[in-house]
Order: C-alpha cells, then structure tokens, then sequence
C-alpha cells in the first residue's frame, strides 16, 4: 500500500513539473501559480500573442461576460462579437478582431488584481435605456357581464297652482350578458287636473338601443337611436340607425394623451430621480449610456421637472425641464373615429317613433406627432354637404392651439366656418380663448334637421360669430379669481356680450366665501351675488346668499342642507329667500333612502305661485334565478352572492351592508369598465364554515351586472391524530399527501389538520429519514364537528426508507 501511493505521487510530481516546463517555455512564469492574478505580458518579453479569459467591465458596468483577450505589444484584442454583445454600436466594428486600445475616443486597461479587461467608451455608444411606465394607467382588467335584467323606475307626482296637478312614471328597460346590452326607456304622462297646456298625456319612447364593445381594440358597435361624436368644431344630432367608433372609455387602463419623456446620459452606473412639481415620482438604476425616462405622473397642463443623476460617488447633476401636458392631444399614431348613419330623429320627447330624412356623420382624429392631432369631419344629407379638418397642436411648455376650416352646401348654398383657440393651464393660472365665426349661408345637420322637423324652406342660419375668453388665478391665502367673457352674434345681428367677474377664498374650518358680478354690455347693467357657506358636520351645512339682477331687484337667501350618508338614511334641504317681487321664496324637501329604494317629497314657490311634489325611484333586477329591489342603477351593478347571511360586503373599502337572508347583496352604484376591489369579512363566521377567497378585483361592463360569487361552505376539516405501530407519533414535519389536495405536515404529537376532508380519505405519510406508511379516515357524510380530533389512527411505517423497498 505504501508502495502504491508512491508511485501515485512521483506521478502527479512528474505532471506538473512537465506543465510548469511548457508554461516557461511559452513565456509564462510559474509565479503565476503563487496565488495571484496573472500579469501583463511584457512589451519586451515576446511579439507572440497571448489569450486570457477576462472579465469585460464597460464604464464602470460589470456586463456578465467572461470573454477571451488577447495581448500583443501592451495592446488588448477582443472579438467582434463580444464587443457587440456588450453593447459597442456596429457602426464602431470594422473588423473581426478589434484592437480596443487603438480604438478613436475608446480607453483600455488590465485590471490584474481583479482579473478584468476595462474599457471606456463615449456614453452615446452604449444601448438606449428607457424607463417607462405611463402606457397604461394601471393593470388591465377585461369587462365582466352576467346575464339578466333591469327595471329602472321612476315615479313622480306635483300639485301646483294653475295647473293642476300631473303624474309621471319615467321606466328604463336593459337587457344584458356575454351577447351585449339592450336598453329602452321613455316616460309616461297624465294629467290628473287642470291642464298643462303643452304634454300630451300617454306614453312616450326616448331611445332604444342595442350595443356591444371590443375592449382589445376600444372599439364600440350601437344600433338604434344615437347621438353622434363631435369634434369641439362641430355639433351632434339624434339618429336612429347605426354608429361603429372607437371607445376609449373602456379602457381606461390606455392613456390616449402623450406624456413628456425625459433624456439623459450615464457615464458611469447612477441613480436618476425624477421629481415632478416638487414630489418624487420615480428613482432608477442605470447603467452607462443614454437613458430616457417616460414614467411621468398623471398630470394635466404646465409643470416642472426636475432630473437628478447621482453616481456611485454621491456626484450629482441635476436638470430642470418645463413640460406642458394637454388631454386634447393624441400619443403618435394613435387614432380616435366615430362613423354614424340612419334617419334624423323628429319631435324627440313629443313623438316616439318621428323619424326624417336619411344622414350620416363621422369624425377622425390622428396623432401624427406627439405635438400635433389632426382631425376631420363630414355630414352629409339629402341636398346637405359639410367637410371640414381641422388640428391641435401643442407648442412646447406654452400650451395648446388649435383651429378648424369647415366648408358645406345646402340647398344650392355655400357657406364656411372658421375656428381657433388657445389653451394654457398651470398650477397658480390658465388663460384661454375659442372663437368661431361662420357665413350666413353656413350649415350642418343640427340646422337641417330644424328646416325638416318645421317642414318650411325658410333658411335658418346659425350664429355668426362666437367668442368666449377666460382666465383664472390662484392667489393662496388670497383666494381665487376668476375672468370670462362670452361674446355671440347670432343671424339676426343682436349682439349679446357678458362679462362675469368671481372670486372665492375658504375661511376658517372649511368655510367658503363666493362673490360673483357679471355685466351686460348691451344693457350696461352689473348683476351679481355674495355667498358664504359654513359646514356644521361632515354632511350638514348653511350658506347665505344676497343677489342683484339686471333689473335691479334685489334678494337675501339662506339655505340649510344635509346631504345623503352614503349608506342611506335621511337629507333635508331647506330655503328661504326675501325677494323684492313676488314676495319670499320658501323651498323645502326632505329624501329617505334605504338599499331598495329612494323616496323624498317637498314644495317650492313664492306668494303668487307655489308647487308640491313627491318622488319614488328605484330598480327591480333578475338575476340568478332570483328577483331584487335596490336603489335606481344609473351605470352598472354587482350582486354579492356568498350563499349565508348578515356577511359584510365592501366596495372599494366602504361597507355597504351585509347579504340577506338568501345570501345576497346589491352593489347598484358601480363605475362601468372601472377595476374595483370587492371583500367579504369572514371573521364573524362559526369555526366550521369557511370561503376560498375573500377578496375580488375586476371591471363591470358598462350597462350591466355581475353575479360575483364568495361561497361560504362547511369547513370539513378536522385535527387527525397519527401513531405507528408501536403507538409512538408520527415524527414531527411527516409529509401527509392525499389525492387533489395540497400536502399537509405532522406536528408535535402526530396531529396533522387537514382540510377539504371526503368520506372516504386515503392517507399516505412519509418521515423526514425516509420512512412511509398508509391510512385510512372514514368521515361520515355530514359535516365534520368544529374542531373535532380524529384518532389516533394506526400508521404502520416502514422498517427502512422508502428507497431501500423500491
């Protein structure tokens, strides 16, 4: 034996003695091997190349690379292909080998100590970095829709002097699921006394429609009554037929507006802070090389920001940059459409089905650059032709401009339309003005439908011209002021010019103080009014008012109001006014709501005329087989179902009360497409029921509802006891696996807590040294008791790991 290992050691001497020999001859010192790192070559030593694996650190940046240089003559060659992987643009690599130290604008060196190539490159030649985060507002989430039905109502009573008194039941009828939504809804009327003297008493329809969207492409398909898009340029009208357009609203994820992006260059690793308006709203790691940052806030006109780089050294430089952001304004190569076609709709609320000549409208806009939306718009009739474009387009941290040239033919005659405006906005001030002016012979639809629906041949005209101007300031403890001017000259040449003046401040806990005059210039007569509100509670509050109209009569009000708790409950609202005519002003009403219906009643008037009114509103919904009662649904709705009683729900963190007896509860004020959080508060349970989830976020289709399910079951789960054959526990962390089901662990004593129990449930133990045993637990069918302990039930372990056996 001694002799073996001998011989093995003469061996391993004998190689390595023959691997130093071909080191040195190669020119490589057997110092190499006493622990440290590798020289360089000498100038002097060989002309001969030599080859390293090195590590490849660009501008301070550790790329991850483990590359192959060579050296020859104090000079460093790298392959072509490593120099592209870490970054080094190709228009900088004119060969296969490249020698990085002759290398215009580029500084190399060894780094023996740590066994790295280090290189120093302009920071332009290194990859883009961009930081980004402003594309979407949030996650994603699609639109959910159950199927069923809703019954808005509305019922409304009044008395007054003169006329008598009148009955109303305005009704809302939707139909929805996967397959879109279904909605019609008119009003109808009768005249219990007196005569009003203008309805018609019966029922009138307002519109029905079918509609269904594509939210991956934001886009929206309604047939039947519709009003069209417009532009600011242009204006809508009602039209039964069908509209296809594009629907940002359901998507509210998408920013449609362009935000500001932020550029910048790292010569070495740093950090970049961005602050916005004084707040911080990101900080980002980056490595060498240009950057540009596009993760701004969500803001809306003038601001400032400012860009901090702060190296590994604490070094910083720091950048200030104004930026101007307009919603008006689309994100490049983003485009918004809407394309309308049908018949005009007559008499709306006097006749239910009035339609007229056939029309179409549509409009485009497109984002050619992230400062310049173009936009175009077309109606078209018969003898009715309008075209027009029109642009916003954003000038730099100054704000927003804008004008249109609109140009049509009616009945033989041209005519055209001019627009342009302004816009700026800041935090302390926004100016801003719109003006239009058009021909005599100008028109659109709106006015075509006028001449149809009148059957006369009489032109009608629009205004001429149109202006409106207005300002604002912000003056801190001073308050707020504020300017407008509206300026119209309508066809028959009376000019009407308004000028109104306010200004607002708050006082003391949350008070506020409104004072406002506005001015005829025709007339030369000042209107004006002087407020001040002073809030009791969180609901309740009084104001008092003096007014002055244009006629010089002259009026003191004071009002009291408490508003509704968003839980239901009661809210009042009373008034009284001293009125130079018509003697004082008295107004009253008083509202209950609960989580099935809303009723309020009042009266209003002076002396010589007074009214009194009572209201009922709400909705009936059909939905999972089951009829509900809740307050009136304007948009969406979401129905809790947990399948036991009185379990709280929550929307958006409010409580809004606790499922019926049948397990319900309805959520009727929901905000369509809006991801919202629901929960359910499971700690008022027995210890024997439990829900697999407690917490839902999602999106609600607009026009719709949403069966949400918590089902709260019996909790079959039980404490199980488990002995080996010799009546000792289980070990401690024996893994416990039955089919369908997690794995479940042993703890002190051999319990185990298992979950999910069947009646039948096969059991299969394996120890931590390898061991495994069988078992068996018979539950009968009804629900385990709480905390119920089972056992001990007998294991029989293996007598050696499972291995050993297999």
């Amino acid at each position: 034996m001694q002799r073996r290992r001998t011989a093995s050691l003469h061996r391993r001497t004998l190689a390595i003695t023959g691997l130093l020999s071909c080191l040195t001859s190669s020119g490589v010192s057997a110092e190499t091997f006493n622990g440290l790192p590798p020289p360089p070559p000498a100038a002097t030593s060989t002309r001969e190349k030599q080859t390293w694996t090195l590590a490849l650190i660009i501008n301070g940046r550790d790329t991850g690379e483990l590359i192959p240089v060579q050296f020859k003559d104090n000079h460093y060659l790298i392959r072509a292909s490593d120099l592209l992987r870490a970054g080094i643009p190709n228009s900088r690599i004119t060969s296969t080998i490249m020698d990085v130290s002759a290398m215009d604008r580029v500084k190399a060196s060894y780094d023996s100590q740590g066994q790295r190539i280090v290189l120093t490159v302009p920071a332009d030649w290194l990859p883009q970095q961009s930081f980004s985060g402003a594309a979407h507002n949030g996650e994603y989430y699609a639109g959910r829709s159950s199927s069923g039905a809703l019954l808005n109502y509305d019922f409304y009573t009044s008395q007054n002097r003169g006329s008598g008194s009148h009955l109303s039941a305005w009704n809302e009828l939707r139909l929805f699921g996967n397959s879109g939504q279904f909605a019609s809804n008119g009003i109808w009327q009768q005249q219990l006394s007196g005569s009003s003297g203008y309805q018609q008493d019966g029922y009138t329809r307002y519109d029905t429609w079918w509609t269904i969207e594509n939210e991956e492409n934001a886009q929206t398909l309604r047939v039947g009554d519709l009003v069209t898009d417009a532009l600011a340029w242009s204006s809508s009208v009602r039209l039964g037929g069908v509209q296809f357009g594009r629907d940002f609203s359901v998507r509210p994820d998408l920013i449609t507006y362009p935000l500001p992006a932020f550029s910048g260059q790292a010569a070495v690793p740093s950090t970049v802070d961005l602050f916005v308006n004084g707040y911080r709203n990101s900080s980002n790691s980056v490595q060498p090389g240009p950057f540009s940052l596009t993760n701004m806030p969500f803001v809306n006109g003038a601001g400032e920001a400012v860009v901090v780089t702060t190296d590994a050294l604490g070094r910083r430089v720091s950048t200030t940059l104004p930026f101007y952001v307009a919603s008006a304004l689309l994100k490049k190569g983003l485009s918004d459409y809407s394309i309308s076609g049908g018949a005009l709709r007559e008499n709306y609320g006097l006749n239910s089905f009035d339609y007229g000549q056939a029309a179409g409208s549509g409009s485009y806009r497109y984002g050619a650059t992230d400062w310049l939306t173009l936009e175009s718009h077309a109606e078209a009739a018969k003898s009715l032709a309008l075209g027009g474009g029109g642009l916003q387009m954003g000038i730099g941290p100054y704000g927003v401009i804008n004008g249109a040239v609109s140009q049509s033919q009616m009945q033989g005659q041209s005519g055209n339309q001019y627009n342009w405006g302004y816009q700026y906005s800041a935090s302390r001030y926004s100016v801003g003005f719109q003006q239009t002016v058009r021909s005599a012979e100008f028109a659109n639809l709106a006015l075509y439908g006028e001449q149809q629906a009148s059957n006369t041949l009489t032109f009608a005209s629009l205004s001429r011209r149109s202006a409106q101007y207005s300002a604002s300031l912000a003056l801190d403890r001073f308050g707020n002021l504020g300017a407008a001017l509206i300026d119209i000259t309508p066809s028959t040449g009376e000019r009407t010019r308004l000028l109104n003046l306010s200004w607002s401040k708050t006082l003391w806990a949350n008070s506020s103080l409104y004072l406002s005059a506005t001015r005829d210039q025709q007339e030369g007569s000042w209107s004006g009014a002087l407020s001040l509100v002073i809030p009791f509670s969180d609901l309740s509050n009084v104001s008092t008012t003096m007014q002055r109209d244009a006629q010089g009569n002259n009026s003191q009000r004071i009002d009291v109001s408490r508003a509704m708790p968003s839980d239901g409950g009661f809210a009042y609202d009373a008034a009284w006014a001293n009125q130079s005519i018509n003697g004082d002003y008295r107004q009253a009403t008083v509202q209950w709501r609960n989580n099935k219906l809303d009723a309020s009643a009042g009266f209003y008037g002076d002396d010589s005329y007074n009214t009194r009114w009572a209201e009922l509103s709400g909705s009936l919904i059909l939905m999972d087989n089951s009829l509900f009662a809740a307050n009136q649904v304007n948009d969406a709705f979401v129905l809790v179902k947990t399948d036991y009683p009185d379990i709280k729900v929550s929307y958006e963190n409010q409580l809004m009360g606790k499922t019926d007896s049948n397990g319900y509860l309805l959520v009727p004020r929901v905000s369509a497409w809006y991801p919202a959080k629901y929960e359910i508060n499971t700690l008022d349970l027995p210890a024997d029921m439990t829900s697999a989830s407690v917490e839902q976020r999602f999106a609600v289709r607009r026009q719709s509802g949403y069966l949400l399910n918590f089902p709260i079951k019996p909790l079959r789960a039980a404490n199980v006891i488990l002995h080996d054959q010799h009546g000792d526990p289980l070990p401690v962390s024996t893994i416990i696996t039955r089919d369908g089901q997690q794995d479940e662990y042993v703890g002190y004593d051999g319990i185990v807590w298992m979950e999910n129990l069947t009646v039948r449930n096969v059991i299969r133990a394996d120890t931590p040294d390898g061991r495994h045993c069988n078992a068996e637990l018979t539950v009968a069918e009804t629900k385990p008791k709480s905390l119920m302990t089972y056992g001990p039930l007998v294991c029989v372990l293996s007598s050696s790991p499972m291995g050993a056996n297999q």
